[in-house]
């Protein structure tokens, strides 16, 4: 089934570029709509405030020109046209009242004590007569109720002030704000649009010249900034993974030529001896024969040791965890170097010691050391095992020629064998020591090479487990 491409509108908005400009604008976007929020609730609340105060100034003006007076005036005064005024009696009725509001029910039913004061904001009066009042909105005012007695009336004197300018002003700067809103979430996304292209185009760089990396062009490398931020750390990083691929893909194509030399030869002698065997039957087909399954012998062991090493690479060897006298090992290959008689063999420095660790590739470990020895002593091969603070120390010496400094760890690569006077005289393929290496590193430790004046001795250190 054909996949379809998203639309172009979705798949603008899976970059990361969109991503930060969308999410910079909600961010400033709720940031500054809750900020808005506050400052519109407390601009309200103080011009409700100021409103009820006004009205309460008002009524209690009335109430002590009331009683100062001791009369009710046909008109209550006012101090201004947005206010409406009462004096309405305990039954409800309403004494007497400002000219914006004659001939009006009482705008509300509150009845404080005498000399009390109540307050309600918000309340909605149907007012006909207000002049200047804009009634059209809500019809919200806020009404003081201050309690009177004596003469000449007993009841309560209302005051309403319209909150319609309160009002009015905080729509104004609701609309404002919302101008605003509206013109900083455009900059804010814009410059974040134009600010995270400018900062990811190095990305863009490096993604491009990856892209265009082949498995022949390995050597190349991706450009580095000069600043030393995350966008120069990925590059850095890019480069050095290209590097590794480089040399792992050359070390691919130097272990498949080894690998073909390696086993060329063992064959072109194995069917040579089989063809003159086939060919020449006779007495000497046994010795024939008897070279051909040498040779097989050789390319198994070629075999087992590559299969060895592609199992360590891939980490899927099973190491058995045991206790192992590794001094009964060394003293075992020891005796075997002794029965060859081709070398002299001193054990001197092999003291008790056991380590934990898998028995048979620890054997090998011992045997591909003590098999190098003696291929390349001229006349003495030591060994030694001791325990210390830092773990288990291995020492396999010999007194041949030594191995340059130069060549100290490269000996410990894939068929690799110097062109010294340490080449191997009918040897193996040059992976002896490599598995070395792979196993003593799969048991936590490390080896290495160092000069015998004379000779070379190769020393194993295992941490204790």
């Amino acid at each position: 089934m054909r996949r379809t491409r998203p639309p172009l509108r979705v798949r603008a908005l899976g970059t990361v570029r969109a991503r930060a400009a969308l999410v910079s604008v909600l961010v400033v976007a709720i940031a500054f709509t809750l900020s808005a929020y506050s400052a519109t609730a407390v601009l309200q609340s103080a011009l409700d405030t100021s409103v009820a105060n006004t009205a309460r100034s008002e009524a209690l003006d009335i109430s002590s020109f009331i009683v100062a007076r001791g009369t009710l005036p046909s008109r209550l005064p006012i101090s201004s046209e947005e206010i409406a005024a009462q004096i309405v009696a305990r039954s409800g009725a309403v004494i007497t009242s400002s000219r914006n509001v004659r001939g009006q029910p009482a705008m509300d039913t509150l009845h404080p004590a005498p000399g009390q004061t109540e307050v309600r904001s918000g309340v909605v009066i149907h007012v006909r007569r207000f002049t200047r009042v804009q009634l059209d909105l809500d019809n919200r005012f806020t009404v003081v109720a201050v309690g009177i007695s004596g003469a000449p009336v007993r009841g309560t004197v209302l005051v309403a002030a319209s909150l319609g300018a309160a009002d009015h002003a905080v729509e104004a700067v609701v609309l404002t704000l919302l101008t605003t809103l509206a013109v900083v979430t455009l900059i804010v996304g814009f410059l974040v649009w134009m600010l995270t292209g400018w900062a990811l185009r190095p990305v863009e760089l490096v993604r491009s010249e990856v892209a265009g990396i082949s498995a022949g062009e390995l050597h190349r490398r991706v450009p580095e900034p000069a600043v030393d931020d995350e966008i120069g750390r990925l590059a850095r990083t890019m480069n050095a993974m290209l590097a590794r691929l480089e040399q792992a893909n050359s070390r691919e194509r130097q272990l498949v030529a080894d690998v073909s030399h390696e086993l060329r030869n063992p064959l072109a002698a194995l069917r040579a001896q089989l063809e003159v065997a086939v060919t020449h039957p006779g007495d000497g087909s046994r010795e024939l024969l008897e070279g051909a399954i040498a040779e097989v012998d050789r390319l198994s062991r070629l075999v087992g040791d590559l299969l060895t090493l592609a199992r360590l690479d891939e980490e899927i060897l099973v190491l058995e965890q045991r206790d192992v006298d590794l001094d009964e090992v060394v003293l075992t290959h020891a005796s075997r170097l002794r029965e060859h008689g081709r070398v002299q063999v001193s054990i001197d420095g092999v003291t008790a010691c056991r380590i934990r660790g898998d028995e048979t590739q620890l054997t090998r470990v011992v045997a591909n050391l003590a098999d190098n020895a003696e291929r390349h002593a001229r006349r003495r091969v030591r060994f030694a095992v001791g325990a210390s603070p830092e773990g288990i120390t291995l020492t396999v010496e010999d007194d041949g020629s030594g191995v340059p400094e130069a060549d100290r760890l490269r000996i410990f690569e894939r068929f690799v064998r110097l062109d010294t006077a340490r080449t191997h005289h009918g040897g193996g393929a040059g992976l002896g020591l490599a598995i070395v290496r792979e196993i003593v590193r799969a048991h936590g430790g490390e080896v290495w090479v160092e000069d015998a004046h004379p000779g070379a001795r190769f020393v194993v250190r295992i941490a204790r487990g």
